[in-house]
Protein backbone atom coordinates (compact mmCIF):
# COMPACT_ATOMS: atom_id res chain seq x y z
CA UNK A 1 0.00 0.00 0.00
CA UNK A 2 3.30 2.39 1.06
CA UNK A 3 4.60 1.94 -2.33
CA UNK A 4 1.15 2.66 -4.75
CA UNK A 5 0.76 6.39 -2.29
CA UNK A 6 3.83 7.15 -3.34
CA UNK A 7 3.56 6.47 -7.11
CA UNK A 8 0.82 8.27 -6.52
CA UNK A 9 2.46 11.54 -4.95
CA UNK A 10 5.40 11.45 -7.30
CA UNK A 11 2.64 11.12 -10.19
CA UNK A 12 0.92 14.22 -9.01
CA UNK A 13 3.98 16.12 -8.37
CA UNK A 14 5.22 15.70 -12.04
CA UNK A 15 1.68 16.43 -13.11
CA UNK A 16 0.70 19.48 -11.46
CA UNK A 17 4.33 20.44 -11.88
CA UNK A 18 3.88 19.83 -15.80
CA UNK A 19 0.54 22.32 -15.38
CA UNK A 20 2.20 25.46 -13.17
CA UNK A 21 5.15 25.48 -15.49
CA UNK A 22 4.59 23.92 -18.63
CA UNK A 23 3.69 26.11 -21.70
CA UNK A 24 1.44 24.34 -24.12
CA UNK A 25 1.61 25.26 -27.82
CA UNK A 26 -1.63 27.00 -28.05
CA UNK A 27 -0.52 29.55 -24.80
CA UNK A 28 2.78 30.22 -27.10
CA UNK A 29 1.02 30.60 -30.20
CA UNK A 30 -1.57 32.97 -28.45
CA UNK A 31 1.37 35.07 -27.10
CA UNK A 32 3.31 35.46 -30.26
CA UNK A 33 0.00 36.53 -31.86
CA UNK A 34 -0.45 39.46 -29.40
CA UNK A 35 3.13 40.22 -29.89
CA UNK A 36 2.79 40.57 -33.60
CA UNK A 37 -0.30 42.84 -32.81
CA UNK A 38 1.75 45.16 -30.77
CA UNK A 39 4.50 45.39 -32.83
CA UNK A 40 2.10 46.19 -36.06
CA UNK A 41 0.53 48.73 -33.94
CA UNK A 42 3.81 50.17 -32.82
CA UNK A 43 5.10 49.75 -36.10
CA UNK A 44 2.58 51.71 -38.25
CA UNK A 45 1.61 54.22 -35.68
CA UNK A 46 5.79 55.28 -35.88
CA UNK A 47 5.76 55.04 -39.74
CA UNK A 48 2.33 57.84 -40.04
CA UNK A 49 4.02 59.95 -37.27
CA UNK A 50 7.03 60.16 -36.25
CA UNK A 51 6.41 61.93 -32.66
CA UNK A 52 4.62 58.65 -31.98
CA UNK A 53 7.95 57.62 -29.87
CA UNK A 54 7.54 60.52 -27.91
CA UNK A 55 4.05 59.81 -26.52
CA UNK A 56 4.66 58.92 -22.76
CA UNK A 57 2.08 56.22 -22.94
CA UNK A 58 4.03 54.60 -25.52
CA UNK A 59 7.15 54.86 -23.68
CA UNK A 60 5.95 53.32 -20.99
CA UNK A 61 3.45 50.03 -22.26
CA UNK A 62 5.64 47.05 -21.77
CA UNK A 63 2.84 45.15 -23.63
CA UNK A 64 5.72 43.64 -26.07
CA UNK A 65 7.98 42.68 -23.25
CA UNK A 66 5.07 40.91 -21.70
CA UNK A 67 4.10 39.37 -24.31
CA UNK A 68 7.76 37.87 -24.88
CA UNK A 69 7.99 37.15 -21.29
CA UNK A 70 4.74 34.92 -21.01
CA UNK A 71 5.24 33.48 -24.27
CA UNK A 72 8.72 32.61 -23.70
CA UNK A 73 8.80 34.14 -27.29
CA UNK A 74 12.83 33.47 -28.49
CA UNK A 75 15.14 36.53 -29.82
CA UNK A 76 15.17 34.87 -33.32
CA UNK A 77 11.31 34.11 -32.73
CA UNK A 78 10.82 38.02 -32.32
CA UNK A 79 12.70 39.18 -34.87
CA UNK A 80 11.21 36.73 -37.56
CA UNK A 81 7.68 37.82 -36.33
CA UNK A 82 8.42 41.59 -36.07
CA UNK A 83 9.72 41.14 -40.07
CA UNK A 84 6.69 39.41 -40.99
CA UNK A 85 4.93 41.57 -39.41
CA UNK A 86 6.15 44.63 -41.44
CA UNK A 87 5.68 42.95 -44.60
CA UNK A 88 2.58 42.03 -44.06
CA UNK A 89 1.13 45.55 -42.63
CA UNK A 90 3.62 48.04 -44.62
CA UNK A 91 0.81 49.44 -46.40
CA UNK A 92 -2.04 49.74 -43.59
CA UNK A 93 -0.51 53.38 -43.32
CA UNK A 94 -1.18 54.13 -47.05
CA UNK A 95 -4.80 53.27 -46.51
CA UNK A 96 -7.00 56.41 -46.49
CA UNK A 97 -9.42 56.15 -43.71
CA UNK A 98 -12.91 57.50 -44.77
CA UNK A 99 -13.50 58.72 -41.44
CA UNK A 100 -13.70 62.81 -40.81
CA UNK A 101 -11.17 64.44 -37.96
CA UNK A 102 -11.09 67.41 -36.69
CA UNK A 103 -6.83 67.02 -35.90
CA UNK A 104 -6.46 66.12 -39.69
CA UNK A 105 -5.48 63.02 -40.92
CA UNK A 106 -7.08 60.07 -39.74
CA UNK A 107 -6.27 56.15 -40.06
CA UNK A 108 -7.58 52.86 -38.87
CA UNK A 109 -4.15 51.32 -37.86
CA UNK A 110 -5.70 49.66 -34.42
CA UNK A 111 -8.37 48.14 -36.18
CA UNK A 112 -6.33 46.96 -39.50
CA UNK A 113 -3.83 45.70 -36.68
CA UNK A 114 -6.96 43.69 -35.23
CA UNK A 115 -7.57 42.21 -38.81
CA UNK A 116 -4.02 41.23 -39.28
CA UNK A 117 -4.62 39.27 -35.48
CA UNK A 118 -7.10 37.34 -36.93
CA UNK A 119 -6.27 36.68 -40.19
CA UNK A 120 -5.24 33.52 -41.35
CA UNK A 121 -1.78 34.08 -42.99
CA UNK A 122 -0.31 35.23 -39.30
CA UNK A 123 -2.07 32.37 -37.50
CA UNK A 124 -0.30 30.03 -39.97
CA UNK A 125 2.75 31.49 -39.96
CA UNK A 126 2.94 31.29 -36.08
CA UNK A 127 2.33 28.07 -36.09
CA UNK A 128 5.21 27.11 -38.76
CA UNK A 129 7.66 28.88 -36.72
CA UNK A 130 6.15 26.73 -33.51
CA UNK A 131 5.83 24.38 -35.85
CA UNK A 132 2.76 23.12 -36.00
CA UNK A 133 1.45 21.59 -38.99
CA UNK A 134 -1.50 23.73 -40.09
CA UNK A 135 -5.13 21.50 -39.96
CA UNK A 136 -6.27 21.10 -43.50
CA UNK A 137 -9.41 20.35 -44.71
CA UNK A 138 -10.32 17.19 -46.34
CA UNK A 139 -12.57 16.85 -48.89
CA UNK A 140 -15.11 13.41 -48.25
Amino acid sequence: MGIKVKQLVIFSLIFLGHLICGQTVDSKIKYMKKYAYCNCVYINNNKLDVTYLNDKFQLSDKSENLFIDLGKISDKESIKIREFTEKQTKDFTVIESSYYSETGKTNTITADCMNFYESKELDSYIKKLVGVASKKKTKK
